[in-house]
This record gives structure tokens, sequence and C-alpha cells, in this order.
């Protein structure tokens, strides 16, 4: 018995390790460098937006919930069972949050009145300081700057409302809309919808996000996807391919 356990935990230990190094293997983003070097008129830069230039700001949302009036008519409505399928529906399609509060909200009429402190709640955001000074940086040498994020665009426009100073940076943007269908990250439509605004024949794209997924799908689109972890990892990794 204790022979077959030894092997078990051997087995799961080796499909951990090899897991671990076929993963680190689709992360290597250097072998997709087409140019050298990297210059201000072959690349483009682009950012995901939450978790990497802001982080939520907990204490906010804290006081957006405390002060809400109706807190507990919301807390009511929140129980009803044909709400949580459609919740778990979104889920299960991986929609973004201007999904969740939108379709939800004009679904059941009692969740209506929420739905601006829902859009507050999803933009009770806090710019990342060491990243905005990189963007600030990135603008200065000349970089073409993307921002590429499943934010949504009704929360964008709010958001962009609360932090002009950080999307002034941007020449351009790809994010979900009711119009687009909500094309969103890691679908390969998003990716399509994205490169499609870029002339990838003359310029390569540098991609950075937060999540592993989405990075191994920019890949697969032979985009330069850097796995965000810190700004000072970040800022360690454009420094070493040459773009900074």
């Amino acid at each position: 018995m204790g022979t077959y356990f030894f092997l078990v935990i051997l087995i799961v230990t080796l499909l951990f390790v090899l897991r671990r190094y076929f993963l680190y293997r689709a992360l290597d983003y250097k072998k997709l460098i087409r140019y050298n070097p990297i210059t201000t008129e072959n690349t483009i830069i682009a950012f995901d937006l939450h978790d990497v230039l802001v982080r939520y700001d907990y204490k906010e949302i804290f006081h957006l919930l405390y002060k809400n009036p109706k807190k507990f008519t919301l807390l009511i409505s929140l129980l009803n069972p044909l709400l949580w399928f459609d919740l778990i529906k979104l889920f299960t399609n991986n929609a973004v949050a201007e999904q969740y509060i939108v379709i939800l909200g004009n679904k059941y009429k009692k969740l209506q009145p929420h739905i601006p402190m829902g859009v507050e709640i999803a933009n009770s955001q806090l710019p990342v300081p060491q990243m905005v000074d990189l963007l600030k940086y990135l603008k200065k040498l000349g970089y073409e700057l993307h921002l590429f994020s499943n934010i949504g665009a009704e929360i964008f426009e709010a958001l962009k409302l609360k932090l002009p100073n950080l999307f002034h940076y941007f020449d351009s943007l790809s994010i979900p809309s009711q119009k687009n269908g909500y094309l969103r990250k890691p679908y390969q439509n998003a990716f399509d919808n994205f490169l499609s605004q870029h002339d990838t024949m003359k310029k390569q794209v540098i991609f950075i996000d937060d999540k592993k997924k989405n990075i191994k799908k920019a890949q697969e689109n032979k985009i330069i996807g850097i796995h965000f972890r810190s700004p000072c990892q970040i800022k360690r990794e454009l420094e070493e391919i040459g773009v900074i």
C-alpha cells in the first residue's frame, strides 16, 4: 500500500513539474521578437487595465455599500434564485463586469435602481503610480500605446471621467461593448478585433496582462505577451528586450 501511495505522489509531482515547464515555455515571449533592436517606429505596446494599471479600492467599495440607503432591498433582491441562475450562466460564459451590471439590472426591475452603484463599485479603482509613470515615460519616448481591456464601454466612459489623467496616454483602445457583442479576452474574436486595428506586417505588438490565459492566447497570435506580476518586473523585462 505504501509503495502505491509513493508512486501516486511521484507521478503527481512529475506532472506538476512538467506543467510548470511547458507553461514557462508557453510564456517565453522573447522568441517572438521579430525586430532587433526594438524601436518606437516598429513597436506598439498594449496594456490590460485591471490589476495592471489600476487596482480595486476596497475602502471605497465598502463605503459605497455602507452608505447606500437601499442596501437591504438590494440584499433581498439578490436572494432571487432565478437571478443566481443567470449569474452562473454569465460566469460560465466568462462575461465581463458590465454584462453582469447591465444585463441583470435591466432584466430584474428591482435591480435597476442599483445599476449606477454597480458602475461605481466596478470603477472603485486606484491607479498604480509606478505603472502610470511607466506609461508617461513610454509616451515620452514616442511609443504608440494601446489599451486592451475587458472593462466594458459604458463602465469605461465613467472611469475616464474619474481618472482622466490615466487614459490620455493611449492612442487607441479595444474594449467589449454591446455594439461588438462584448468581444473579450481570451477569445480569439477579441484578438482578431484588436489586431485588425494595426498593421502587424510593419509593427510588432507587445502586450502586458496579469492573466496567463490571455498571454498564452496573445502569443498564439504572434503577439509578444508579457505576464504582469509587478511594476518592477515589467520595467525590468522591458529593459531586457530593449524597449526602454
